[in-house]
């Protein structure tokens, strides 16, 4: 996967290197009360001049000016200017980027803090090392929890165990999360705390596997726990025993997250870390008028879970908006479901074998009856369903439940979405504008890293895999408005990087020349659109985001370069850096220097 987070100037060395500056005798809670940004309760004034403004809306492209006031579009093109001007110096303003799939809240959850990753890791020794050294250090850290384990360190045939880890650490709790975020590997005393070294707890799905000695029944400290695991799992749960942040500290370490999101233009997300008790970390950004995107919230709803979770979840979202907070910044209504998992742990449901031999077509997540019910009672409370759908055969039964929702429950207005869609059949293209569900993609499922992609490959095969790179232009020629997301910590919050894969094949260093895979190109213009009004629109929001037209969010990106102008090189678009993010008319991120954009190393791998 992508190591974006523990290379010296990563985005989580940033944010606890800011985590550690504040918090030098200063309670967390004191610190944000001290420190409120004042981004949410009233809008800011200012004016955009001298560049140039697409504006996403076909009835009128382009502008060379801009005036917000109060936190809406109040002109276009005027002679007038209002509050703070910002000369553009030949800038291009776009609608604020929008990363509709991310996990903001997901490092605080699965890895300590402070310790290192281990993709850069090799061999079992330098994964031994890392942790020895992280626990020898701190030994504040009561459950040391790491991150970015390569399946390459294990010889074919041989996977990770406890006693491997119990030789390191063996006086406290220690889990290490493989980098795919799939899979596990405990030492005894976690599995201890788990209560899953004798047995298996009650309701184990099918789709998580935790592997037991068979001359002894005991876990082998090799867990596979799928999606769920970071909001529901197993080891998960054990955590929560004994929470590692508190709620003022894990809401300070968000918004310096969130301000990595800014520093890439991103102005809305919408965050799939699926956990109750996370609406609260952002509720508690929001009453410190501190929160720099607007959010939406999905809670995910786990083969761990029970129906009336999705009860609990309307009830919840309901106190939300009637809490007396900033408008337009946080709802909690998204209900993400699950049909099916990874590729890369052949839990993908589809319609034909896996290339490989292994895993026959994948399975589901829930029975038939579970699904149905979950969507029903979701979509007739009003809910917008989110579908985690990976195989062709999993979107197929997303669009199916989808159209049966749409039969048989009440009329109303319904906007659903089809998370990840990385395959899908021809017959299934058309099936989405037809219904009205938004396919939502991940550009790091395509990244063009040669040695990953070929792997990849061996699993499901060249034609599934160069199908990969064709989705996003078939569906939107057949009028999907297909958005995008990162996917963080998986890859960067970057729209830039994301757009770069789109239009060009390419990795960010420019290879392979023509492309991976043969790849129906998108344009430029398409390819921000996913990022932008099309963005908005799944969000059910496109009549007041996601463009530049009066009355509108002034929620805006400055760009470096003009990424539209005839002659623009597309292979310079994942390297163009973000001169500035307005959300609510302020400038919640700004950079009008000539220094160069940086950022994390990509190459997936």
């Amino acid at each position: 996967m992508i190591n974006l987070t523990r290379e010296r100037g990563g985005i989580l060395d940033r944010v606890w290197d800011k985590v550690g500056e504040v918090l030098g005798g200063v309670c967390e809670e004191a610190w944000l009360a001290l420190d409120e940004q004042g981004w949410n309760r009233s809008g800011g004034t200012l004016t955009l001049r001298g560049g140039r403004i697409w504006t996403g809306d076909p009835a009128r492209p382009w502008a060379k000016s801009v005036v917000i006031r109060n936190g809406f579009i109040a002109g276009l093109d005027g002679t007038t200017t209002e509050g703070r001007v910002i000369d553009l110096e030949g800038r291009l303003v776009v609608p604020g980027f929008q990363d509709n799939h991310c996990h903001p809240q997901t490092p605080f959850v699965l890895f300590s803090p402070q310790a290192p990753m281990l993709f850069a890791c090799t061999t079992l020794d330098e994964v031994l090392e890392e942790v020895r050294r992280y626990v020898a250090a701190t030994g504040s850290d009561r459950y040391p929890r790491f991150f970015g384990w390569m399946s390459p360190i294990f010889p074919p045939g041989v996977r990770p165990t406890r006693q491997m880890l119990d030789a390191v650490v063996a006086d406290r709790p220690c889990y290490l999360v493989h980098h795919s975020g799939h899979e596990f590997w405990a030492n005894t005393k976690a599995l201890e705390l788990a209560d899953v070294l004798h047995r298996d707890p009650p309701g184990l799905p099918r789709s998580c596997v935790i592997h037991r000695d068979p001359a002894t029944g005991l876990a082998t400290g090799y867990t596979e726990e799928s999606e769920f695991a970071n909001t529901d799992g197993v080891l998960l749960r054990s955590v929560r025993k004994d929470p590692p942040l508190t709620l003022p500290m894990q809401a300070l370490a968000l918004r310096y997250v969130l301000e990595e999101f800014s520093r890439q233009g991103v102005t809305a997300i919408w965050t799939k870390d699926g956990d109750f008790s996370v609406i609260d970390v952002y509720e508690k950004l929001l009453r410190h008028d501190s929160l720099p995107v607007r959010t939406i919230l999905d809670v995910c709803h786990t083969p761990f879970g029970a129906l009336n979770d999705i009860d609990r979840q309307v009830d919840r979202a309901a106190r939300l908006r009637m809490a007396g907070l900033p408008p337009g910044f946080l709802r909690a209504d998204g209900a993400k479901l699950l049909i099916d998992m990874p590729t890369d742990t052949h839990q993908a449901w589809l319609f034909e074998p896996y290339a490989d031999g292994i895993g026959g077509c994948g399975f589901p997540v829930f029975d038939a009856d579970v699904r149905w019910e979950q969507a029903r009672r979701a979509d007739l409370l009003g809910l917008t369903l989110n579908f985690l759908a990976i195989g062709d055969r999993a979107v197929d039964e997303a669009l199916g439940l989808l159209e049966r929702v749409a039969r048989e429950n009440p009329p109303r207005r319904r906007r659903h979405c089809v998370e990840h869609a990385e395959f899908v059949r021809d017959v299934d293209v058309p099936r989405f504008r037809q219904i009205d569900a938004v396919p939502i993609f991940n550009w790091i499922g395509a990244y063009p890293n040669q040695a990953y992609q070929e792997k990849f490959a061996k699993i499901m095969g060249e034609e599934r895999i160069s199908a990969l790179y064709q989705r996003w232009r078939d569906l939107i020629a057949a009028g999907s408005p297909a958005a995008n997301g990162s996917d963080f910590p998986l890859a960067p919050p970057d729209p830039l990087a994301g757009m770069h894969v789109m239009v060009t094949g390419k990795n960010l260093e420019g290879e392979p020349s023509g492309g991976l895979w043969p790849h129906k190109h998108l344009s430029i213009e398409q390819a921000l659109r996913t990022y932008t009004t099309h963005g908005a629109y799944a969000r059910g929001e496109e009549l007041h985001s996601g463009r530049v037209r009066l009355g509108y969010d002034a929620d805006l990106t400055v760009l470096a370069e003009d990424i539209l102008a005839d002659g623009f090189d597309a292979n310079r678009l994942g390297h163009v850096k973000v001169s500035a993010t307005i959300v609510n008319g302020h400038v919640v991120y700004e950079d009008f220097s000539s220094k160069p954009k940086t950022f994390p190393p990509h190459p997936r791998g």
